[in-house]
């Protein structure tokens, strides 16, 4: 028996030990691959970045601008060793992308990274404008301040661009870093703005549009003179008063000649000063002399929508939101979206737009529709000598929806050969070069124009004031105001960085918060104190369960995922015992 049982064992124990060597050969050969793709890695770099955005890889507009340098670009980044969180995973992030731009650049992009510990390092930040900042840091239940740097500085032929400080979540650095090698290596393009009609200049109104575009230079410009050929485009932006029949055959003749056209309003005169007693007139800016010929004609009213904007409403109880109609919020197609100007938007906010019509010149030439307010009776149009545009109960704005149903075009674009809007020189004398009546986007003579039913995108007062705020947040709430004049510019590298500064949409306000903020409008009319202070509390109900859902699926995300883990691993752990129970020797 003795015998037999060492004859039973040594096999069993040969098993054994030819399991253990494959076990260790598997686990050497796994360590040399593994060692093997670490040495790789020295040697190339790749990088697979599956976000929507493609927000973690350089788009291809700006490897191009670093392809393109003569010259050799010195980026020196300033980052203090120890910065607390979430500031210390910034600098990984600057490292990584910076990597990619040099990769693109090759020997013409040289990398500096300077932690500015001691002092001549730290005299040498603040003299190229990298911003000493304040960092909270909690650690053992204490709050303390850890001063330190996060700067980026470039220097190209004896010329600097700083950006002083690089926010903890990194959005839109791709687009800083690209603008500021743009405006080192480049150029500045001219671009018109329409003078003379009390509209808006860039030193009033479109102060902000000019500090988002530092590649360009607005000049003011008077169509009763030939307009200058070097412009790149000529922008027409909420004239207030009759544009000439000479202006306008000076714009047909600029436009003949292959510059871009941009129309931004122009059709309705609204003084938002007036506020919250609205309301807006015709212009007769006499818009439809030029556009007309090319199949576009800009309506004198205000889209209202259902799908709107909220403004604050004063009431007895404070300020509270209301939907405000002609402030519609456009959605787009996959299809309109596939337009540059539209490049990745998902919607556009605006404020009194009038409504587009187009004809079959338009369509023959290649029109396309970019804006549309909402189908049928969602959407209708205001009109009149004056239109009330007040703020107001929402429930007061059913009143004004017998106008005309949607959905209303509110800004088209043409890229096409256009014919002149006056082929003949009239009693002015101008004469303007015809353009072939065929279409043709793709022909050297195709020229741009873009026609928007309002000016709100691009005007000081609709936008974020002070030089406070920072330029990737002013880039994402100006990207269509922004995409426009690039397209017009013919630039469609910048519109592609700038669309990964662009946020995901908000979540929508649920229905029980939007039924009970109408029914305290509703009882605050009355005059009833007890019913609207019960409705009151309904809304903050309707508030804190809101709050408490969002609460339960923070619970459910941060403690649901590792308890799924653990179950996994106990019924994995199961069944490999069940394995090894079964088997025989």
């Amino acid at each position: 028996m003795a015998s037999d049982s060492k004859s039973n064992a040594r096999p069993i124990a040969s098993k054994a030990g030819s399991q253990q060597v494959e076990s260790l050969g598997f686990l050497l050969i796994t360590g040399g691959v593994i060692l093997a793709l670490n040495v790789l890695g020295l040697f190339f770099f790749f990088r697979a970045d599956t976000t929507a955005n493609r927000a973690f890889s350089l788009s291809e507009g700006s490897r191009r601008v670093v392809r393109q340098l003569d010259e050799t670009i010195t980026i020196t980044a300033y980052f203090s060793a120890d910065l607390p969180p979430p500031f210390n995973s910034t600098e990984r992030y600057v490292r990584d992308i910076l990597s990619e731009y040099q990769a693109a650049g090759g020997s013409n992009v040289v990398i500096r990274f300077v932690n500015p510990d001691e002092q001549p390092e730290r005299d040498e930040a603040n003299d190229r404008g990298v911003q000493l900042v304040q960092h909270q840091n909690i650690e053992d239940n204490a709050v303390s301040v850890v001063e330190g740097y996060r700067g980026l500085v470039f220097e190209y032929l004896g010329e600097r661009q700083t950006i002083p400080v690089i926010q903890p979540d990194t959005q839109g650095l791709e687009y800083e870093i690209t603008m500021a090698i743009k405006r080192l290596t480049g150029e500045r393009v001219p671009i018109g703005i329409l003078s003379g009609h009390e509209g808006p200049t860039p030193s009033q109104g479109l102060a902000t549009l000019q500090r988002m575009m530092p590649l360009y230079e607005l000049r003011e410009v008077n169509a009763n003179e030939e307009i200058d050929d070097e412009l790149r485009a000529l922008l027409v932006v909420d004239p207030q008063t009759e544009i000439t029949e000479t202006e306008l055959r000076r714009i047909n003749q600029f436009v003949m000649n292959g510059g871009s056209l941009g129309v931004f309003g122009g059709s309705m005169k609204v003084d938002v000063s007036q506020a919250p007693n609205l309301s807006g007139t015709p212009t007769g800016a006499n818009l439809n002399r030029l556009l007309g010929n090319w199949g576009v004609e800009v309506g004198e009213n205000i889209v209202a929508d259902a799908q709107c904007g909220r403004v604050p409403l004063r009431t007895p109880f404070g300020n509270i939101p209301v939907a405000y109609p002609p402030a519609p919020i456009v959605t787009f197609t996959d299809e309109q979206a596939t337009h540059p100007v539209l490049f990745r938007l998902n919607a556009s906010p605006l404020f009194f737009a009038s409504s587009i019509e187009t004809t079959d010149v338009f369509r023959e030439h290649d029109g396309v529709t970019l804006m549309r307010s909402s189908d049928g009776q969602n959407s209708w149009l205001l009109t009149g000598a004056s239109v009330d545009l007040s703020i107001r109960e929402p429930r007061e704005w059913r009143s004004t929806m017998g106008g005309e149903s949607g959905p209303h075009s509110i800004a088209v674009a043409l890229e096409s050969r256009l014919p002149s809007a006056f082929p003949e020189a009239g009693d002015s004398g101008i004469e303007s070069p015809s353009q072939s009546q065929t279409p043709d986007a793709e022909d050297d003579d195709a020229v741009r124009v873009l026609v928007v039913g309002t000016a709100t995108p691009i005007r000081d007062e609709f936008l974020p004031q002070g030089d406070q705020v920072p330029q990737a947040e002013l880039a994402g709430a100006m990207a269509f105001a922004l995409n426009s004049v690039d397209w017009l510019a013919q630039d469609s590298d910048l519109i592609a960085i700038r669309a990964k500064t662009i946020e995901e949409p908000p979540l929508a306000v649920p229905q029980s918060i939007q039924d009970a903020t109408q029914n305290v409008l509703e009882t605050a009319e009355t005059g009833d104190e007890e019913a609207t202070n019960e409705a009151l509390e309904r809304r903050t109900a309707a508030l804190e369960s809101e709050n408490a859902r969002k609460r339960w699926y923070q619970w459910g995300i941060g403690l649901g995922v590792p308890v799924l883990v653990v179950l996994l691993g106990l019924g994995r752990w199961q069944l490999r015992k069940n394995a090894r129970a079964n088997l025989k020797p």
